[in-house]
C-alpha cells in the first residue's frame, strides 16, 4: 500500500539546482530519477503517474517525496551503509 503523498514545495534555488541536475549529461541516472520525481511533485502531479512517467514503483517516488519533504536537496543523497 502506497503512504499518502506528501506535499512538496521548492525553493526557487533547490528548484534551479533540481532542473540543472535534469540537464546535465553527467548526472547519475538515480540522480535524475530523484530530481525529476521531486519537480513533479512540486507541479501537484499524482505519486502513480509520477511513477508511470519516471518509469518507477509508485513507493519509490513515495520514498523521495518523503525524503525531500524531511531533509530538503540533502535527503536526495544515498544513506550510508554498513560495511568495511
Amino acid at each position: 500500500m502506497i503512504p499518502e503523498a506528501r506535499e512538496v514545495h521548492l525553493s526557487r534555488k533547490d528548484r534551479k539546482v533540481l532542473e540543472a541536475c535534469c540537464r546535465s549529461p553527467v548526472t547519475l541516472q538515480r540522480d535524475l530519477k530523484r530530481a525529476r520525481i521531486v519537480l513533479l511533485a512540486a507541479d501537484g502531479c499524482s505519486t502513480r503517474s509520477i511513477a508511470k512517467e519516471v518509469g518507477v514503483q509508485p513507493r519509490i517516488v513515495s520514498l523521495w517525496r518523503h525524503r525531500y519533504a524531511d531533509h530538503g536537496l540533502d535527503g536526495l543523497q544515498d544513506k550510508p551503509r554498513p560495511g568495511k
